[in-house]
């Protein structure tokens, strides 16, 4: 694996939680080149901090989509700069990190790379907000927007008072879909890859705990997206004939890889302590592109720092790697009349395609510990190819 020395790493950005939960759920960097944070609203339940709440509080960094620089110190202090286009930068009762406020705990952000042909859709960061009691949501955010919480959840108010005084410019989902389908949205990809011409500009995402797999498709005309179901969730049955419907129920995140792909990480229980979990790659049975059409140039790296030896741990021969699978989604005849309420029945022949391989190691395990009050330290590599991650340390 790749050696990075202790000492490079720098905190970038402390912020105190009140509680456990709700952390925050995504780390990326824009096109724009700056650093978005997508942190929740302080854990507990309905955002029971001050008179508003901490996401309606613009003074608070929770509850909040953030934006900074991380390519420079800032004169001040900061090991950060603000972007000199933050939207609230000249508002004194306001963090001049906030991009975006009013959200709940958003659990899985992407930025669409864009149509291949038009780069129509290119740049826009898609959201899924994990709700309180009602609703799931899906949001594109907008510089400077308020998407609601608490005032409201989802299409509808949740604190009354709030929501009666709220502005009729606050941002609405793109979708929402009430906890009857599920009960805690995984925010997925808008799929913008080769190999499978037919899921082009659909915004493909899950739910965690029921393990639906939807879909959503834009109508370019008039803005709005229309739902797709994909899987319904009871690990046998999805909504396409010839689909391969075998994978594990809890979704916890989405992918895309360089050339667009899309894969998607499921685990067989709700907890990091699951014992095993799977990647499955998203592909489409009924239109595959042309042979030789999807060969992907990977893209140059640049490195702005120091450069240090790969120095591989693991020798294994390609028989002895873990099993690849694979999930085939989205006929292209079957995206019109598919509603998420629809009982379907299996599909009569089922197939999988498996990489022959050892099975998975079993044994290994995470442990998972509680923090009743904690500070996220935020760090950042200035090379733009290490992830940035979030630490949660016991203060």
């Amino acid at each position: 694996a790749l050696h990075t020395p202790p000492t490079s790493s720098t905190v970038i950005l402390e912020i105190e939680e009140p509680a456990a939960n709700h952390n925050g759920g995504q780390l990326l960097f824009g096109l724009d080149d700056y650093l978005y944070i997508f942190t929740g609203d302080g854990g507990k339940a309905g955002d029971p901090f001050g008179k508003y709440g901490n996401s309606q509080n613009k003074s608070a960094l929770l509850g909040k989509v953030l934006r900074i620089d991380v390519d420079g110190s800032d004169p001040g202090g900061l090991q950060y700069r603000i972007p000199p286009d933050n939207p609230f930068i000249g508002d004194p009762d306001a963090r001049p990190e906030v991009f975006a406020y009013g959200v709940r705990n958003m659990w899985r952000c992407s930025v669409d790379r864009g149509d291949p042909v038009s780069r129509y859709g290119r740049g826009r960061i898609f959201c899924g907000d994990v709700g309180q009691n009602r609703y799931e949501e899906i949001d594109i955010i907008e510089k400077g927007g308020n998407y609601g919480w608490r005032a409201k959840e989802g299409f509808e108010c949740y604190d009354l008072k709030l929501c009666q005084n709220s502005s009729l410019n606050d941002i609405l989902p793109i979708f929402a879909y009430s906890h009857h389908v599920g009960k805690s949205v995984t925010g997925g990809y808008v799929y913008r890859g080769c190999e499978s011409p037919n899921l082009n500009g659909l915004y493909i995402f899950g739910d965690f705990m029921s393990g639906r797999i939807m879909a959503l498709e834009e109508d370019r005309m008039t803005g709005v997206w229309q739902e797709r179901s994909v899987c319904m969730g009871d690990k046998k049955t999805c909504s396409f004939p010839g689909l391969i419907n075998h994978y594990h129920k809890f979704i916890i995140s989405f992918a895309e890889d360089e050339a667009g792909e899309l894969y998607f990480l499921a685990t067989t229980y709700p907890s990091s302590s699951s014992p095993s979990g799977t990647v499955f790659k998203f592909m489409d049975p009924s239109r595959r592109a042309p042979p030789g059409k999807c060969k992907q140039k990977p893209l140059p790296v640049k490195v702005k720092g120091k450069r240090f030896p790969f120095a591989p741990r693991e020798r294994k021969p390609p028989q002895q790697l873990l099993p690849v699978h694979r999930i085939i989604t989205l006929a292209s005849n079957s995206l019109k009349d598919n509603k998420i309420h629809t009982k379907r029945k299996s599909p009569p022949k089922k197939a999988a395609l498996k990489q022959p391989g050892l099975k998975s190691n079993k044994k290994a395990k995470e442990h998972v510990g509680l923090v009743n009050k904690a500070m996220i330290n935020l760090n950042v590599k200035s090379n733009r190819t290490t992830r940035p991650q979030l630490q949660v340390k016991r203060k």
